[in-house]
């Protein structure tokens, strides 16, 4: 009996993974690029679209037909340049002492090669778009020093843990610390630290993913 209870656990523990995964990717899909953007404006648009074949049907007038869409496109060209405007004043105004200059992990090239090698291995980092220097002048080196940046491929929780494990190891360093260097993405998209907190307190991970990701720092005890 214990067994089956314990098959049936399991089961739903890798069903609650596997939901968190296709929902962390569904979001990531949603807000790469435009991709959010361009969906609700097609959703948008058929509707302005049947509002104008009604209305011709309707009235058989062209020009009436026309004012639907001339008011999508209006809409949409206000929307656009409502969001570059609020860009442009968001970077303009951003607070000069909050820029960050660098991480400056204290890590010498061994040791970065073997957590590199681990996140790697495990597939918590993308293979295709990281390289071995990336990692290490990220983590090392003044940003304005090189344009290398980190493209992870796991869940916002699992990243959570990762980064954290760099805590102590470097003093005042914090999840903020990571997004303000703006060198950090997961699956496309630049991180944030409220994010990641709360999809880790939403779907904390599981003893094995933990011990796993432990498993990359430990050696770091021995040195």
């Amino acid at each position: 009996m214990k067994k089956i209870i314990d098959h049936i656990a399991d089961w739903l523990v890798a069903l609650n993974e596997r939901k968190t995964k296709v929902n962390d990717d569904y979001a990531t899909f949603m807000k790469r690029g435009n991709n959010g953007f361009i969906f609700g404006m097609t959703l948008f648009g058929l509707f302005f679209l049947y509002m104008a074949y009604d209305l011709y049907v309707d009235y058989g007038k062209l020009w009436l037909a026309s004012i639907p869409i001339i008011a999508f496109v209006v809409t949409v060209f206000g929307i656009l340049i409502s969001d570059a405007y609020k860009d442009k004043l968001r970077k303009r105004y951003r607070n000069p002492s909050m820029r960050l200059v660098g991480l400056h992990m204290d890590f010498n090239e061994y040791i970065l090669r073997r957590i590199y090698n681990s996140l790697i291995n495990n597939e918590f980092l993308d293979e295709n778009r990281n390289e071995f220097e990336h990692f290490y002048n990220v983590l090392v080196y003044d940003f304005e020093d090189h344009e290398s940046v980190l493209h992870f491929n796991c869940t916002q929780a699992e990243l959570k843990y990762i980064l954290e494990k760099f805590k102590p190891f470097k003093k005042g360093l914090h999840l903020s610390t990571f997004e303000r260097s703006e060198k950090i993405y997961n699956k496309g998209e630049l991180i944030f630290a409220k994010k990641l907190s709360k999809s880790y307190n939403k779907n904390p991970l599981t003893r094995e993913t933990e011990e796993l990701i432990d498993s990359f720092f430990d050696f770091l005890g021995d040195i």
